[in-house]
C-alpha cells in the first residue's frame, strides 16, 4: 500500500505567522499578525528585494469581538491560508493584560498547530509598538524577542508555562518589554524607537495586577533557577570603590517546612563568580578580603530575591508556584489550605533565603594594574 499526502494545502499556499500582537480595542480585541514575505526573501526572484531596503516581512491588523473573529477578518484579506505552525512570539498589550489573558490562552489551547514553546511578552502600552522598532541586528523583529528568551535576559514564559499556570489558578510572571527613543547614526532616520526588556508583569488569576522592576526581576530569575549569568557590582571593603563580577552556574533549592499553622519556605541558592573589573586597590590574594566580597555578593542576591517575593506577596499572587512545593511535600496539609492559599501566602508564609557565592576566577592579574604601574613609576623615578 502507498501512503498519500494528508493535507492538500501546499507550502506555497500558506502564510506562516511568526508573531502575534494582541491589544485591547474599543469593543473587543485588535489582532496583528506578522508574516515573513517569501517573495522578498530570495534576491533575484520576481518581487525579491535584492537587498534594496524592502523589509522581508509585513504586519496585518484587524479588530473583532474576540481573537477568532479578528483572525477570520485577516484571513479574508489574504491570498494564502494562515497557519500558526511557526509562531514563536506572542505580545500582549498592557491594557488587555489587566483585563485578563484567559481568552488568549483559550484560543491558543484550541489551535492544534500552535507551538507550546512560543514565548510570551507584555508590552508597556500597545503591543503594536513593536512595529516601529528598527531592525538592525536581526533580519526579522520576532528574532529579537526569541533571542531575549534564549539568552536568559529576562524571565522566560512560554505558552506552555501560561497554560500550566492557568490550570492552578492563573498566577504567573510574564516578561515586560521596554521602548525608548535612541539615536542610531548609521540609520537613515537617526532618531528611532528602541526595544529592550525591563522587569516582569505579575499576573493573579490570569490578570496583570503589578510589576517587578529590573532588579526584582533578576531576583525572580534566581528563584526560578533560570539565570544564565549576571553582572553584579559591590563596593570594596578596603576603599568603597566598585568591584564587578559575573555570577553564573546558579543552583536553587526550595524546601518548605510546615509546623502547625506556620509555613516557612527555605530557599537555598549557590553560584560561582568571576572577577571582570575592579576600581579598588583591594588585594584579591587575601582570602579574608575575598570572603567578605563573597558575603556581599550573597547578601545582594538575597535582597533581590526577597524583594521579588515581597512584591508577589503584596499582590497576593503565588507567581513562583510555592504552593506546588507544599503539595509535593505535605499533601495532606495542602488539601486543607489550598482554598485559602492566596491569603495564607500573602500574610502568613515566612521565607528563609540563604545564598552562597564562591569567587572562582580572578584572571591572570591578581592585583589592579594601577598598583603595578605606580610601582614601576616609583622605581623609574
Amino acid at each position: 500500500m502507498l501512503s498519500g499526502c494528508w493535507n492538500s494545502i501546499e507550502l506555497n499556499d500558506r502564510a506562516f505567522v511568526k508573531m502575534i500582537m494582541i491589544d485591547k480595542a474599543e469593543s473587543g480585541m485588535e489582532v496583528t499578525l506578522a508574516f515573513p514575505l517569501p517573495n522578498r526573501l530570495i534576491p533575484g526572484q520576481a518581487g525579491g528585494s535584492g537587498g534594496q531596503g524592502q523589509n522581508p516581512f509585513t504586519y496585518v491588523s484587524k479588530k473583532g469581538r474576540d481573537i477568532g473573529e479578528a483572525y477570520r477578518f485577516i484571513q479574508s484579506d489574504l491570498s494564502r491560508k494562515i497557519t500558526f505552525g511557526q509562531t514563536t512570539v506572542i505580545i500582549i498589550g498592557s491594557a488587555l493584560a489587566k483585563e485578563g489573558i484567559q481568552p488568549i490562552l483559550e484560543f491558543v489551547a484550541r489551535e492544534p498547530r500552535f507551538h507550546i514553546n512560543a514565548a510570551v511578552f507584555v508590552a508597556p502600552e500597545k503591543a503594536q509598538a513593536i512595529a516601529a522598532v528598527p531592525i538592525v541586528f536581526e533580519r526579522f523583529p520576532f528574532d529579537i524577542l526569541v533571542a531575549y528568551s534564549k539568552q536568559h535576559l529576562t524571565v522566560q514564559t512560554t505558552v506552555k508555562d501560561s497554560l500550566m499556570a492557568s490550570f492552578v489558578g492563573g498566577d504567573m510572571l510574564i516578561p515586560m518589554l521596554h521602548f525608548e527613543t535612541k539615536t542610531i547614526p548609521t540609520e537613515k532616520q537617526s532618531i528611532m524607537k528602541w526595544m529592550g526588556t525591563d522587569g516582569a508583569a505579575i499576573f493573579k488569576q490570569g490578570k496583570m495586577v503589578a510589576e517587578l522592576n529590573t532588579n526584582e526581576m533578576r531576583g525572580a530569575l534566581w528563584i526560578q533557577e533560570t539565570i544564565k549569568d549576571s553582572e553584579i557590582t559591590v563596593p570594596s571593603t578596603k576603599d568603597g570603590k566598585e568591584v564587578s563580577f559575573i555570577v553564573k552556574n546558579n543552583h536553587t533549592t526550595i524546601k518548605p517546612v510546615v509546623s502547625g499553622d506556620q509555613i516557612t519556605m527555605n530557599i537555598y541558592t549557590k553560584a560561582d563568580a568571576d572577577l571582570i573589573s575592579s576600581e579598588s586597590d583591594i588585594n584579591f590574594k587575601d582570602g579574608k578580603q575575598r570572603a567578605i566580597l563573597e558575603n556581599d555578593l550573597a547578601r545582594l542576591v538575597e535582597d533581590r530575591m526577597s524583594k521579588a517575593i515581597t512584591k508577589s506577596q503584596g499582590a497576593g499572587a503565588d507567581v513562583f508556584q510555592f504552593g506546588n512545593h507544599i503539595d509535593w511535600n505535605y499533601p495532606h496539609k495542602w488539601s486543607e489550605i489550598e482554598s485559602q492559599w492566596r491569603t495564607i501566602y500573602a500574610k502568613k508564609v515566612k521565607f528563609n533565603i540563604q545564598s552562597r557565592i564562591v569567587i572562582k576566577h580572578l584572571g591572570t592579574e591578581k592585583n589592579p594594574l594601577r598598583i603595578r604601574n605606580n610601582t614601576r613609576t616609583e622605581v623609574g623615578a
